[in-house]
């Protein structure tokens, strides 16, 4: 597990620099206005993504992990199931988006279905790529992870070369097209590791959709979590706020961007081929050293980002440097609390999960809107530190509950990180197909 950490963590480092990138190119291109268009077009179609997915994706790794003999017909299932609940996705963003963005103009309206358009593949990746955490291909996965922003910088930088570089155009080449190029990657190096078969299909499709709706639970609220901050500015406040907003939003969310990609290759699957009590010992310790590691590298990203943001980014984003800030804060908190759920989903507390979702969302919302007539921008990054600490002091209560040491928790025992300790704690392997 050290060695899938580390070359995860490391390869989320060039991810982040990439995606740094990006941002810089878009907001320096693009302009605050331009870019909060760019944000407040896609936002809906990011949500819908997330809703229809069911849960499905989480399902995948669940079972496959459990069920290994069963990788084949569970990917059948899904490949319908997806097509299924994307395509009805689809009709249904497109035919809400003018209720939702009534009061905006018809040309970000033109921009938000455009967007939509990318729901299937979307639905369908997301499961894919479940399925190769399922049988431990994490190269795979992480090989799509810097496909990602590699594509983005090419399509970017084409764009402004050739003057095309406008809100559609980046929506058209980025969002839709992009898109659907990593998903026909996807498809076909899952479909040559598994080859989906429909034997069985009900049964696979009904333990895939009970054990999606019980994981939905919990993603449905964390997708509003992730969203309702650039939701509600998209409709309370102008373009340019919400440019600006989305400038700090990325900058706070660096840090976590990075850990969530390591740890959201393999924790979970990994953590499930480890018995109770080692799996309990290895979340305390993995806990800890992030704890204390994420607050070091938030402090000092703190004391530059008043100086590199609008160095990087121009002056024009320099109104989004308190904002930043505030997001920055609460990175160690999320972090912490993205290795509690995991450690949650690997026990089956899904409803633990689901509930740590909702009282993090209505606290942060809450705060928001009382905060938003006095303070615009600022309320929102107010309302997701409120958020990040809500949801985690929850998480911790009911990992806690269920077998976790609150004094461990922030003690790192940097013993566990030894290779030939994590050999001996797991498991023999027994799916033939792993790469980690």
């Amino acid at each position: 597990m050290k060695r899938l950490f580390i070359s995860s963590f490391m390869l989320n480092i060039a991810v982040m620099a990439l995606n740094i990138v990006t941002g810089i190119m878009m907001a320096r291109w693009l302009g605050p206005y331009s870019r909060g268009e760019f944000a407040a077009a896609t936002r809906w179609a990011m949500l819908l993504i997330g809703l229809f997915a069911v849960g499905l994706p989480g399902a995948m790794i669940y079972l496959g992990k459990q069920y290994q003999g069963r990788q084949r017909e569970l990917l059948g299932a899904y490949l319908i199931l997806g097509l299924g609940f994307g395509a009805f996705g689809l009709i249904v963003g497109e035919l809400a988006l003018p209720l939702l963005m009534g009061d905006e103009s018809g040309e970000l309206l033109t921009y938000a279905r455009i967007a939509m358009l990318c729901l299937p593949f979307a639905v369908l990746t997301d499961g894919l790529i479940g399925a190769l955490q399922s049988r431990n291909q994490f190269k795979k996965v992480l090989f799509l992870r810097i496909l990602s922003p590699l594509g983005q910088i090419a399509v970017i930088g084409g764009l402004e070369a050739s003057g095309r570089l406008t809100v559609g155009g980046l929506i058209w080449f980025n969002t839709v097209l992009w898109g659907a190029l990593t998903f026909v990657l996807t498809m076909i190096w899952v479909v040559r590791a598994i080859r989906p078969t429909l034997r069985n299909f009900r049964t696979q499709a009904k333990d895939l959709t009970s054990n999606g709706v019980k994981i939905f639970g919990g993603s449905i609220v964390a997708i509003f979590g992730g969203n309702f901050d650039q939701l509600v500015l998209s409709l309370a406040l102008s373009p340019y706020s919400l440019g600006l907003y989305a400038v700090a939003s990325s900058i706070g969310g660096l840090l976590p961007s990075i850990v969530f990609g390591a740890l959201g290759v393999f924790l979970w699957p990994k953590l499930m081929d480890l018995n109770e009590e080692q799996r309990q010992r290895k979340v305390e310790s993995i806990h800890a050293l992030l704890f204390y590691g994420s607050l070091a590298v938030t402090a000092a990203g703190a004391a530059l980002l008043p100086f590199a943001l609008p160095l990087l980014y121009g002056r024009a984003y320099e109104p989004a440097v308190w904002m930043g800030l505030l997001l920055l804060a609460g990175s160690p908190l999320r972090i912490c609390s993205a290795v509690l759920i995991n450690y949650l989903n690997t026990i089956g507390k899904f409803h633990a999960v689901t509930l740590s979702e909702i009282v993090s969302l209505s606290s942060g919302f809450a705060i928001m809107l009382a905060l938003l007539p006095v303070s615009g921008g600022m309320s929102a990054a107010i309302a997701m530190l409120a958020a990040a600490a809500v949801k985690w002091l929850y998480a911790t209560i009911v990992a806690c509950r269920s077998g976790l040491s609150v004094t461990d928790l922030f003690k790192p025992d940097v013993s566990m990180l030894d290779r030939r300790k994590i050999r001996a704690m797991r498991r023999p392997a027994v799916n033939s197909g792993s790469e980690g």
